[in-house]
């Protein structure tokens, strides 16, 4: 059975199911799986703390000049040059 079959084939069976308890185990072991979020707590937009320090970081270093941004044009010109390579 692919991984893909079997997820969809979980997520009909959460969607049908009126037990409360079952729905309640399914999410402990969801929150307790550490494969669903290496490098940290997982938030519920699939974010660890780990990626909103990464991102706090960037914007401070934005805030005082130090980080680079790029417009949209210039990041499609480097995925096309880094695809190339």
């Amino acid at each position: 059975m692919s991984t893909d079959l079997l997820k969809l084939q979980l997520i009909e069976r959460l969607l049908r199911t009126t037990d409360e308890g079952l729905l309640k185990k399914v999410a402990d072991l969801l929150r307790s799986d550490p494969a669903s979020c290496a490098g940290g707590q997982e938030d519920g937009d699939g974010l660890t703390d780990e990626h909103y320090s990464i991102v706090k970081e960037r914007y401070e270093e934005y805030k005082r000049g130090e980080g680079k941004s790029y417009t949209w044009e210039e990041v499609r010109e480097m995925a096309r040059k880094a695809k190339k390579a």
